[in-house]
């Protein structure tokens, strides 16, 4: 549901239960939660699990079972003192009455989701106290003086994450502890401070020693009706690139075990712990400052456009920083982004055999954070573009005709059309739409002809399957030249055929003998970024560069009651794909195509009737074969691969086609239909001219 015109996001009251985990508990700490899109960690399984979040603060107690065991006593430590009638002893307690901020900071990040109290950003976490308060009886006061110290044991237990929802007021000490913590890879996320300045309270004691090691969370007002950042908070100031901003006010468990508000930097510091831990969860390849540089890079920005000094780089967002960031797919040798992928597969092969293999892929983003889905969706048998062609089609529809020179040796046959161009009698535009031409010598004769498909496919307007074996494969390679020498009784050709059809070009050598109507031939066919005249894809999932192909064929024309022509024909080839570097095809079996059809032309009801029965071409055998990433190496921090060889045997399909011409003087009619017997689809082209 949209949010209502006014609103940043939805009230509560008009959002409908979206999922399992929104729950009424959830649903306490409902603005937060909206604001930085945290039902979404939830619903897909981020939630801290296996985790240890430092919590550096004046302790925590586990009120109501809302942390469920889940203090890591073993890597907990007490720092700190009590002093009792002038006497000063050194204390063990994780927390106590006193630990009001440390314990509402933990349920912030960790509360469990188990219907009381309200749910922590990441609810599986487990916490790790670092007690630094001292505490005196005689006074009733409490002091925070062991951070050095927590600092340094955090960085020999090897925590990737410190929450410290407090401020040492940009202390020289405090900045080298965090730059020796920094050192072991460890982040340190850190209230702004209450203090409304302009930049971060401890801004003095960041340098390029422990720059990277703090992450400053600035408060944002809870009001849903817009982004605004608290009066009393810090803003980003002079560290506005190593700033978030995380909602001020949060409905946690208090020490007291009330379920009450807690505001301030101090409560929006938690939230970014959160979602740092829920990263680690399922990526623990990462360091803590790794996970920084996700959330950095996956905020909102809500200020002005960019990295500013309210906001820093924006408002945390655990939808953005749990989705892959520019991901990329792998061969094992390259990678390449996901962005721009995609296979076409020509419609002689099967998809079926390579959306098997890709439905489980493993990539990379640009984080090293592993994701696993399916790619199935990016494979697809695209149109062949014949853009042109239908151009071509459409004009032979309209007034137009055929002509026939010879004069000697020499020979032409040109389709064309004519378009009015004006009102006046002559204002009219004439255009070749095919043709041929020849020059015989003796027993040599030389010729050459441009958009063959046309001449070839006239009798049913282009709708049935081509004939000819080298534009059954390469239909763009629609314009030749050859030679040919009459010798035995027959002829003996050279062709070479070529074309382009957008980037993709192709070209073909035949060799050919024809004798009393049977011709042989045998074609090498070359393509460039198509595969059987389809496209071939792009970026790593491009299905080859191009292809190779060596063909034989055979056709036989027969006259039959001396008015009716028959042509049968058929093919088979061998082809080989010319394999991308990037991609995940990373090479291919020999792929045996075949092709077999039957077309008769005779005359009829005053003109001429064409039909026929055919096999387009179609894979009998061949495979590609794939190499993507199949898993992750934790230990490695690297991919694991499979390689599987995908067939790309497709199924045998069946088509009729039916064309009919006539015409006079003044008009002409022509018709094409085909039907494809296995699947619900007709196609057809009709067109009527008159002169007047």
């Amino acid at each position: 549901m949209p949010p209502p015109a006014g609103f940043v996001i939805t009230p509560s009251t008009k959002q409908p239960i979206r999922s399992a985990s929104d729950t009424v508990e959830f649903r306490r700490n409902y603005g937060a939660n909206e604001f930085m899109n945290a039902l979404y960690a939830l619903d897909h399984g981020y939630r801290g699990q296996g985790v240890t979040v430092a919590v550096l603060d004046d302790g925590v107690v586990d009120v109501n079972g809302e942390l469920d065991g889940r203090i890591d006593t073993a890597l907990s430590k007490d720092f700190g003192y009590v002093t009792a009638e002038g006497v000063k002893t050194k204390r063990d307690s994780l927390g106590d009455s006193h630990s009001d901020h440390g314990t509402a900071v933990a349920n912030i990040i960790a509360g469990a989701a188990n219907g009381s109290g309200a749910v922590g950003f990441a609810p599986e976490a487990k916490v790790a106290v670092l007690r630094i308060s001292d505490w005196n009886e005689d006074t009733k006061t409490e002091t925070l003086v062991h951070s050095l110290e927590a600092y340094d044991f955090a960085a020999s237990k090897g925590f990737k994450i410190i929450n410290s929802s407090l401020s040492s007021g940009g202390a020289a000490a405090w900045g080298e502890a965090v730059a020796r913590f920094g050192k072991t890879g460890g982040l340190v996320i850190n209230s702004a401070g209450n203090s409304s300045g302009d930049s971060p309270a401890d801004a003095a004691a960041i340098n390029d020693s422990n720059r990277n090691a703090v992450l400053f969370v600035v408060a944002l007002s809870p009001a849903i009706a817009n982004y605004q950042v608290e009066s009393y908070s810090n803003k980003a100031g002079a560290l506005m690139d190593r700033a978030v901003a995380a909602v001020g006010t949060n409905v946690t468990t208090l020490v007291d075990g009330t379920t009450g508000t807690f505001s301030g930097t101090s409560s929006a510091a938690p939230t970014v712990t959160g979602l740092a831990a829920d990263i680690l969860s399922k990526w623990p390849q990462l360091t803590g400052q790794q996970a920084g540089d996700v959330i950095l890079s996956t905020a909102k920005d809500i200020g002005d456009p960019g990295v500013d000094a309210v906001y820093g780089h924006g408002l945390v967002d655990f939808k953005a920083a749990l989705a892959p960031v520019n991901p990329t797919l792998s061969n094992g040798t390259t990678q390449t982004s996901i962005n721009t992928a995609v296979m076409g597969v020509p419609p002689a092969m099967s998809t079926a055999a390579i959306q098997t293999a890709l439905s489980n892929v493993t990539v990379l983003d640009q984080f090293g954070r592993d994701f696993a889905g399916s790619l199935a969706d990016l494979v697809i048998t695209p149109e062949i573009k014949q853009n042109r062609w239908l151009r071509r089609r459409l004009d032979q529809m309209g007034p137009g005709g055929h002509a026939d020179l010879v004069a000697g040796g020499f020979q032409g046959s040109f389709g064309f059309t004519s378009t009015r161009v004006g009102p006046r009698e002559g204002e009219v535009r004439t255009t070749a739409t095919a043709g041929s031409v020849s020059f015989t010598s003796g027993r040599t004769a030389l010729r050459a002809g441009w958009n063959a498909q046309d001449s070839l496919q006239s009798d049913v307007m282009g709708l049935a399957p081509f004939a000819d074996g080298v534009l059954a494969y390469a239909p763009q390679a629609g314009n030749s030249v050859g030679v040919d020498r009459f010798v035995a009784g027959g002829k003996l050709g050279l062709t070479i055929a070529t074309g382009r059809e957008g980037s993709s070009k192709a070209s073909a050598t035949t060799i050919g003998w024809s004798k009393n109507g049977t011709d042989l031939r045998l074609s090498y066919i070359d393509e460039d970024s198509s595969i059987m005249g389809a496209p071939t894809g792009e970026g790593a999932l491009r299905l080859g560069r191009g292809a190779r192909t060596v063909m034989v064929e055979a056709h036989r024309t027969v006259q039959l009651f001396g008015l009716w022509g028959v042509e049968g024909y058929g093919s088979v080839g061998i082809t080989r794909l010319k394999i991308d570097p990037v991609s995940l095809v990373t090479g291919s079996t020999p792929i045996l195509g075949s092709r077999v059809g039957l077309q008769a032309t005779g005359p009829m009801l005053g003109g001429m009737l064409s039909f026929g029965i055919a096999q387009p071409l179609t894979i009998e055998a061949g495979a590609a074969r794939l190499t993507y990433g199949q898993g992750y190496d934790l230990a490695a921090k690297s991919l694991t691969y499979a390689t599987t060889d995908a067939s790309l045997a497709g199924e045998r399909r069946v088509q009729l086609t039916a064309g009919f011409a006539r015409g006079g003087p003044r008009s002409s009619f022509r018709i094409g239909v085909m039907q494809d017997l296995d699947q619900p689809t007709t196609r057809a082209l009709a067109g009527w001219s008159a002169r007047f």
